[in-house]
């Protein structure tokens, strides 16, 4: 591009908003670790009690996002020809705010292919801008099964068709997004990790406590709490000297507190925020990741990146970072083999590498400089071919 900054614009189906603070978080970090490579944007429409248009720099990003009146018709018909309508009026007003504060970009990186997938097709259209996608949904997976129904795949199949690139976080997700039959050019990015917070704890105090550590949005469908916490309860009967932190908050958080109550060692402490996930993550002995599926699961690398071993089933991208080395795999829902490697950490906890070694074999890999530099390949490539 002549030495001047790429001008890249994110679409998103997923981003940080004020009624979902942390949905598609992955997403505003891949946006961030762009911010010293390219001239980067991002816009966003998403439903809400009232309108509003918010505009500002964040971290670097120049963001819009644009809320729409939430649709309260109870006929079905007419409430989704409302909210498409109410919707694609957003995106069009967000667009509008863009082009006349950036101009035209260079190329688009849609970010979640539904719902999002006919704004990038329409700024394809119009202005003969390339897209790349960038998948994160789990929904390919058929333990999942969300990736049904006619009109989805009509939609997913022509935004993939019409793509210049295909961007997963995973192997194991494109794997899957080939397995239903969407074709393309494919590149494995991780997601980003700040490297700088999730670090080894240099000072680290080794007591007589075992501490496991779960950290999740307590969805038990995926990430199978409930098994964690039955294991859990059978491992602090046979070493009283353990105790579970479990991180997140969500819907199903009330009664998985209660299943866990009994246990006396089991401590729900919410949602944190990365400096203190950080801290938690630090002092723990070992994290665990019972997902009956997975994309790639940030936090996992999170926890290795803080040098501590991981125990995570072989799910999505996990055996992709995960080895004897820095952690144990098993296989979802087995119940038996999660108990085997928690009592195994508790009998030998040094039984691993160095944390140093296991913050080693991933930081490399997954922080913002690795990350920004392979997006810029994948796209330098789409623009070079053109």
């Amino acid at each position: 591009m002549n030495g001047k900054k790429l001008h890249v614009l994110y679409i998103s189906s997923w981003y940080p908003n004020k009624v979902r603070p942390l949905l598609g978080i992955f997403i505003k970090r891949h946006a961030q670790a762009l911010v010293n490579e390219c001239d980067i944007a991002s816009l966003y429409a998403y439903a809400d009690e009232t309108e509003s248009i918010n505009e500002a720099i964040e971290d670097g990003v120049y963001t819009v996002r644009v809320a729409y009146k939430k649709v309260k018709s109870s006929i079905p018909v007419l409430s989704s020809f409302m909210k498409l309508k109410r919707y694609n009026d957003a995106w069009k007003k967000a667009i509008t705010l863009y082009v006349e504060k950036k101009g035209k970009p260079d190329i688009v990186n849609l970010n979640v292919i539904i719902p999002a997938a006919n704004v990038a097709m329409y700024i394809k259209r119009k202005w003969n801008v390339p897209y790349v996608i960038t998948e994160h949904w789990t929904g390919y997976f058929p333990e999942d099964g969300r990736y049904r129904g006619f009109l989805m795949k009509r939609i997913t199949e022509k935004a993939v068709k019409n793509a210049s690139a295909v961007v997963t976080v995973s192997n194991d997700l494109k794997n899957q997004m080939l397995k239903v039959g969407l074709d393309n050019d494919y590149h494995i990015i991780s997601n980003v990790v700040d490297t700088e917070i999730f670090n080894v704890l240099k000072s680290k105090v080794r007591t007589d406590k075992i501490k496991f550590v779960h950290v999740s949005a307590l969805d038990n469908a995926q990430k199978n709490i409930s098994g964690i916490i039955n294991v859990f309860k059978r491992i602090h009967s046979a070493f009283p000297n353990t105790e579970l932190t479990i991180v997140g908050d969500g819907t199903e958080r009330n009664w998985l507190e209660e299943l866990g109550k009994s246990s006396g060692a089991i401590h729900f402490v919410g949602q944190k925020e990365k400096g203190e996930l950080a801290e938690i993550l630090q002092s723990s002995d070992a994290f665990v990741l019972f997902s009956n599926y997975e994309t790639q699961a940030i936090v996992l690398l999170e926890a290795l990146c803080c040098g501590i071993p991981v125990i995570a089933t072989k799910a999505g991208g996990i055996s992709e970072y995960v080895n004897g080395r820095n952690g144990i795999l098993i296989d979802a829902k087995n119940e038996e083999q999660l108990f085997e490697a928690m009592s195994m950490i508790v009998k030998n906890r040094d039984k691993f590498n160095s944390p140093e070694d296991i913050r080693a074999s991933v930081a490399d890999k997954v922080n913002a400089k690795a990350i920004a530099k392979q997006f810029i390949e994948v796209y330098n490539k789409v623009l070079n071919t053109r």
